[in-house]
């Protein structure tokens, strides 16, 4: 089935979870009340969960992190995450008396995730940035109907799915920038992919 979705919506929720091994659980309530303070001056449906794991299931590495999803009236989902750890190092890179590095403080991860969610709803569409590259494939492998989708900025990772779309799949995008909105309508014909493996009932 083809798709048209042009419409994204006002912002109604944001959802979140924070997660941390190794670590305080203190650092997850500090980057909810840090993204909380960015997101509580614009809209109270603001519910941010933790997912503090020890022992043994927290595997042998320090780190946390954050993922937050904005829903919004039409049904859009735009998504921004981050997570911090220290970077893999092999035993004969370490050197004796080599300090390891300090990790970014868990209030400044939670105020840059809020606001790098911002940012995504900001630049408008319907899906952001990182996901960008799913909705044209998604387009592309529809029937052979068209497709009509409204996006932000594009990414560097959406341009290059485009081309590789191109390369295998035969499939071109008519791109046009809308200067109202600063957003990107592309429209598509599906290459009408069958799924030879279903059985027809």
């Amino acid at each position: 089935m083809a798709l048209t979705w042009t419409d994204e919506g006002m912002v109604k929720r944001i959802r979140g979870v924070t997660f941390s091994t190794k670590v305080s659980v203190q650092f997850e309530n500090t980057m909810i009340h840090a993204a909380r303070g960015i997101f509580n001056r614009l809209l109270p449906d603001v519910h941010i969960f933790t997912d503090h794991k020890t022992g043994p299931q927290a595997g042998k590495s320090p780190g946390y992190g954050i993922s937050l999803v904005a829903e919004t009236t039409s049904g859009c989902f735009i998504s921004a995450d981050t997570a911090i750890s220290y970077p893999r190092r092999e035993e004969t890179d370490m050197v004796e008396g080599d300090e390891k590095e300090e990790l970014m403080p868990p209030e400044d991860v939670g105020e840059q995730i809020a606001s790098l969610l911002l940012g995504e709803i900001e630049q408008g569409g319907v899906a952001d940035s990182t996901h960008q590259g799913l909705l044209f494939l998604l387009c592309a492998l529809c029937p052979q109907d068209v497709s009509k989708v409204r996006v932000g900025k594009l990414s560097p990772c959406g341009i290059e799915t485009l081309r590789h779309i191109r390369d295998f799949l035969g499939v071109k995008f008519d791109i046009k920038p809308d200067p109202s909105t600063g957003t990107v309508i592309l429209k598509c014909v599906g290459c009408g992919l069958k799924n030879l493996s279903r059985k027809i009932s």
